[in-house]
């Protein structure tokens, strides 16, 4: 899985939401690309808000329980918003 078009799936799985080596369209059966950072900031703030997450996360088929778990674990400063820093900690994260 290419980590700049998998990094949706990548944090999820991170979250604890999927398994280790799972991915948001291995377990939905969704065909796509999950979208990278830039492309979830819609409001291109330089953060990602729950909003945007769960927007993102329920075009791949992720429901709202499970983004909420990814977002609340990878938003580690509990900001709200979710960093590029907290996002790619969180894709890191085994």
């Amino acid at each position: 899985m290419h980590k700049r078009t998998a990094v949706l799936a990548t944090v999820l799985a991170a979250a604890g939401v999927l398994g280790a080596t799972g991915s948001a369209l291995a377990a939905t059966g969704q065909g796509g690309s999950p979208p990278t950072f830039h492309q979830i900031d819609k409001d291109n703030s330089g953060t990602i808000n729950e909003q945007e997450l769960l927007a993102a996360g329920q075009a791949q088929g992720v429901s709202k329980s499970d983004v909420h778990k990814a977002f609340s674990k990878v938003d580690t400063n509990k900001d709200g918003e979710m960093s590029k820093k907290e996002f790619v900690n969180g894709a890191r994260t085994k």
